[in-house]
């Protein structure tokens, strides 16, 4: 008799656990942040709403924050927002980074790419190791910041490379954005973060406005592309 109730409390137990996993939350809470990648031209965040319509459609939407994302935002920047923990006002409610950070479960992140735009805009005649001094400086800034991300944010983050624009495209410039991207392939790998490469949009003015770095309509279509299989490889998988 007494094993009798035991066996019946197991019972118990099991289908309450198993019903708890079966209405588990799974819904993505989505956090993008970044530079003019992210924001787009005059923020229409082109892909990142994309990838909210997916999430909507696959019934894996919970929330969607994008305003951390500045157009002119470089590493240094963010790093800061961060260590300060800025506030936002989203519905008439206080967010802050580092609260958005925690609860993410999908972070996109692009960044980096206006401090090389501003390297490569000042300096027409760099000598190349100077450039590649420059790419040290700024990979030792994203270090620092993919070390603070993760401590707050520990679920799937996606970050972009680097491209040179087509209107800043010379051989020092190319030289100096492999050379970031072979670094910034290494570093991604320390803080388990999934890489999307944008490096080859170089090769393509299709994929830009006219003399701007902002992706046109076919550069938004692409790298929403990538962004998606890398969200199925990994979130959904």
């Amino acid at each position: 008799m007494k094993i009798k109730k035991i066996l019946i409390l197991v019972l118990i137990v099991l289908t309450v656990f198993l019903i708890y996993l079966t209405t588990l939350d799974k819904k993505v809470y989505y956090l993008s942040i970044g530079d003019f990648i992210t924001t787009g031209i005059d923020n229409d965040f082109e892909w990142n709403d994309k990838i909210v319509t997916y999430l909507k459609d696959k019934n894996k939407f919970e929330v969607y924050v994008n305003s951390f994302s500045k157009e002119n935002l470089r590493t240094t920047d963010l790093y800061n927002m961060i260590d300060n923990n800025e506030k936002v006002i989203i519905d008439k409610k206080e967010k802050t980074i580092k609260n958005a950070l925690i609860k993410a479960d999908l972070l996109t992140l692009s960044i980096g790419m206006n401090d090389f735009i501003y390297k490569m805009g000042i300096d027409k005649q760099n000598n190349i190791n100077e450039l590649y001094d420059y790419v040290d400086e700024v990979m030792l800034d994203l270090d620092n910041l993919l070390n603070i991300i993760r401590k707050y944010c520990k679920e799937d983050i996606i970050i972009t490379n680097y491209y040179v624009p087509t209107n800043l495209k010379n051989e020092n410039n190319i030289k100096m954005i492999n050379y970031a991207n072979n670094c910034l392939e290494e570093l991604v790998k320390q803080y388990n973060i999934e890489l999307v490469d944008i490096s080859n949009y170089s090769n393509n003015a299709s994929l830009f406005l006219t003399n701007t770095p902002f992706l046109s309509t076919s550069g938004n279509d692409l790298i929403y592309n990538q962004f998606q299989e890398k969200i199925n490889n990994t979130l959904f998988n």
